[in-house]
């Protein structure tokens, strides 16, 4: 297995205001004093149907802004760990801790952290998969194929007199384009909130502490193996 990048996002609802606030937030990204999401990283702004995008043509990296997404998406480029806590650290002190102070951003109501990885072989799972469609199909290869599923995880907190109807969910993908491409292999880890948080800091779960967690387990279910 190689670890090829990640992704990391938190969802809002309920904020169509923050469509006129994108412009100052975008600058706030790229000009913040030692922004790690600076005109280094990403040379161009992209806009298009709502959402303002910080962009990097050559590594394809992105940051995307709309009136309910903040997604940073990246890939590798030497160190997996290093890489991961430099911009989960810029990530938290721009985006959760400033942007989402100044500009008033509430109603949470998704976290997201993904985990993407080329397989050098089939695994376990894939060959469960192949072999049950064999017996229905003599003349299947795995040259192409694609699979997904997805595991839910209810996680209720009582608030005062409120039950929440809090849950996880991790959504597997594994996906093979053609006889000559790589097996890719993504895990998405989603917790959501329901009712949505009116600020992040009533998460019982830092934004911080949930990506951590969330690849720590990935490290223990697919990398320890």
């Amino acid at each position: 297995m190689k670890l090829q990048g990640f992704v990391f996002g938190i969802r809002v609802s309920k904020s169509f205001y923050l469509e006129d606030k994108m412009g100052a937030i975008i600058d706030e990204l790229l000009y913040t004093k030692d922004s790690a999401f600076g005109p280094s990283l990403f040379p161009t702004v992209q806009e298009g149907q709502g959402a303002k995008m910080l962009y990097n043509q050559t590594t394809g990296d992105k940051l995307t802004v709309t009136h309910s997404d903040f997604i940073f998406e990246y890939t590798v480029k030497n160190d997996f760990d290093k890489e991961f806590k430099k911009y989960l650290d810029a990530f938290i002190n721009i985006v959760t801790k400033q942007i989402f102070k100044n500009f008033d951003v509430h109603y949470i109501a998704r976290f997201g952290f993904i985990v993407k990885s080329e397989l050098a072989k089939n695994d376990a799972i894939t060959n469960s998969v192949h072999d049950i469609i064999k017996q229905s199909h003599n003349g299947f290869t795995p040259d192409s194929y694609s699979l997904r599923f997805n595991v839910k995880e209810k996680k209720p907190l009582k608030i005062k007199d409120i039950v929440t109807e809090d849950f996880d969910n991790i959504i597997v993908t594994y996906d093979k384009t053609n006889e000559d491409s790589q097996l890719t292999f993504s895990v998405d880890y989603q917790k959501y909130f329901k009712p949505e948080l009116n600020s992040i800091n009533e998460s019982t779960i830092t934004f911080e502490d949930f990506c951590k967690s969330s690849y720590d387990k990935y490290k223990k279910t697919y990398c320890e193996q």
